[in-house]
């Protein structure tokens, strides 16, 4: 990608009103140039009257310019310090002025990088888990973060001093065209030939430095991962010194990654001094050839006097061109996340995305009044789903009804739908047909219209890092928890008693995915947070499966205490936990076998009928 395109890409992701401030910056950034012209046309002066300063005359043309602003009077020598003084405060402002509005650039885009980056996120989020699940979780972090950071501090904010360092000698190449084209035109195509040769032979190679070190950067947090899920199994099986290899490696790429972008950053200072010596030299020789001493002396001064604005711009253009180059590559994941977001964006439903803005008020108000508007009924027509790259459809026109405080019991062998079914139920996969309401309305209009009032048990329950606290109450800011609700849940979940025993009881350390607790304690905690919200829909996806016997029955015992008061849509492949479900809905490769009591449905389907007679039942 080119630099303009890369800055264009960036600049997108910037509201209207922002995008006009950086057009503005980079405006009052290059009319600034304007006092370094003034000031390369004083030592200009300056130098005319030193070479006249040997027979105390002050030269024409000096003369008639001095008239010109009503100063030809005054003496030499005092016009002279006069003229040194006002050059150099020129100077010297320009400089302290350009690095206030540059800082001030910065602080801007740094805050933006946090609004692009909860804007993404916000986006994103609003997806169906199979467009969320199409990415990695490392890449999604790198490009809410790195990339995002990337494409502000770094494509934007080089951007702005790309385009004004151009500006800067633009304004410097037509002010000096007036005093001498011919000299203009060497020391500007001298430089530009310099600068571009060295921009072609190393943009390539930030860019595939860029690219390079945000593909191991991503790679090194997946295998940190990796080897934190697996750690029992690598030990035992005698693989951590390959993870430890391949880590290393990993590491050591990246390390001379960034050691080229180092070298690569002083490089140009180091051409562009060596350019400046022989520029400089080359300049000195054609004048004192050309002309006589004292149009020579003038001459060089003006141009040296311009080289010393000239040299730290085109290094600045020069660096900020690489950065552009390496920052995009860095860039990209967010760039490819908000490319997608944006072209998918027609799929989120607006009543969705609108109400997701003030949910905190709504999770106040179901917490305090109980989702008294709720109606916890689910109706399903014809519901289909197939997922990417698959020949057979994983729904196939499946249609029920759980009407509000009943219970429904999916079952069926594994890889039949069940869980699938569960996740178009609550809105977190679209169907591709078919139509699903919650309460009379689209699952995730109904998440968003009543947070809490629904609540999910996957079979195996995601722990966060943190307190039993936090990962009860998960997502919930620290001034909304109420530890009251908090113990509540746990005692439905049977996991207090555990605690109670706990010297921090509900500031107990889980522990990184909860390696500080058994498999059943994990579960447990999943389901204490669905029961934190005092939810009036429950869907439970194999809850109990990790649980000893006596637990299992202890929170079957809870959730038959539900029964009648809340929805329960629950799978299991234990036939005996569900045999008392209103319904019982039997699933056989993505269809609906069979649908009614637990009796009825074993009439309607041998198969379910002959893993009864296997347990007893």
């Amino acid at each position: 990608m080119s630099i303009w395109a890369s800055v264009r890409a960036s600049l997108a992701l910037l509201a209207p009103r922002d995008r006009r401030r950086v057009y503005l910056v980079v405006i009052v950034q290059s009319l600034l140039a304007l006092l370094d012209l003034v000031a390369v046309a004083l030592i200009g002066i300056l130098a005319l009257l030193a070479a006249g300063a040997g027979d105390n005359q002050v030269p024409p043309q000096v003369d008639s310019i001095l008239s010109a602003f009503g100063v030809g009077d005054v003496e030499p020598y005092t016009l002279a310090v006069s003229i040194a003084v006002i050059a150099g405060l020129l100077m010297v402002s320009k400089s302290i002025i350009s690095y206030t509005i540059t800082r001030r650039v910065f602080v801007f885009l740094a805050r933006r990088q946090a609004q692009i980056s909860s804007s993404l996120a916000s986006r994103m989020l609003t997806r169906p888990l199979l467009d969320v699940q199409s990415r990695s979780s490392q890449d999604i972090a790198v490009a809410l973060t790195l990339g995002v950071n990337s494409l502000t501090m770094g494509v934007i904010g080089q951007g702005t001093i790309f385009v004004t360092e151009v500006a800067t000698l633009t304004v410097l190449a037509a002010g000096l065209m007036l005093i001498d084209p011919m000299v203009t035109v060497f020391t500007f195509v001298f430089f530009a030939l310099v600068g571009f040769g060295l921009h072609r032979a190393l943009a390539g190679w930030a860019s595939r430095l860029g690219g390079t070190a945000v593909s191991t950067q991503s790679a090194s947090i997946a295998s940190v991962q990796e080897l934190m899920r697996t750690y029992r199994e690598i030990s035992v099986a005698g693989r951590r010194g390959v993870y430890v290899d391949e880590f290393h490696r990993l590491r050591s790429s990246y390390a001379g990654t960034q050691a080229s972008l180092q070298i690569m950053g002083q490089l140009s200072k180091y051409v562009f001094e060596i350019a400046l010596i022989l520029g400089g030299g080359l300049l000195a020789i054609s004048q004192f050839l050309t002309r006589d001493v004292e149009a020579a002396v003038a001459i060089i001064a003006v141009f040296l006097a311009a080289a010393m604005r000239i040299m730290p711009s085109l290094l600045r253009m020069q660096s900020a061109g690489l950065r552009i180059r390496t920052e995009s590559g860095y860039a990209t994941p967010a760039l490819a996340l908000a490319r997608e977001l944006d072209e998918t964006e027609g799929s989120v439903d607006a009543a969705t995305a609108a109400l997701s803005s003030d949910v905190t008020e709504r999770l106040v108000l179901g917490f305090t009044e109980g989702f008294a508007d709720f109606d916890a009924s689910v109706r399903m027509r014809d519901v289909t789903l197939t997922y990417p790259g698959a020949d057979a459809p994983a729904i196939d026109a499946v249609s029920l009804t759980v009407p509000s405080a009943t219970s429904l019991a999916l079952v069926g062998a594994t890889g039949t739908g069940k869980s699938t079914l569960a996740d178009v139920m609550l809105g977190v996969v679209r169907p591709d047909a078919g139509s699903i309401e919650i309460s009379g309305v689209e699952p995730t209009e109904a998440v968003m219209r009543w947070p809490g009032a629904i609540a999910y048990v996957p079979q195996d329950s995601a722990i966060v890092t943190g307190t039993v606290r936090r990962n009860v109450a998960l997502g919930l800011p620290v001034q909304m928890i109420d530890d009251d609700r908090v113990w509540e849940a746990l005692e439905r979940a049977h996991l207090a008693d555990f605690l109670h025993g706990q010297r921090d009881g509900l500031d107990t350390v889980v522990g990184e995915e909860g390696v500080r607790l058994s498999g059943g304690q994990r579960q447990r905690l999943g389901i204490a947070r669905a029961l934190y919200t005092r939810p009036h829909l429950l869907v439970l996806d194999e809850a109990t499966s990790a649980l000893d016997a006596e637990t299992e029955d202890a929170v079957a015992r809870t959730l038959a205490e539900l029964s009648g008061n809340v929805t329960l849509v629950v799978i299991a492949h234990r036939l005996a936990t569900v045999r008392h479900s209103d319904q019982v809905a039997f699933l056989d490769d993505g269809r609906l076998v069979a649908l009614g009591s637990f009796e009825e449905v074993r009439e309607q389907a041998p198969a379910f009928d002959r893993q009864a007679q296997m347990l007893g039942l």
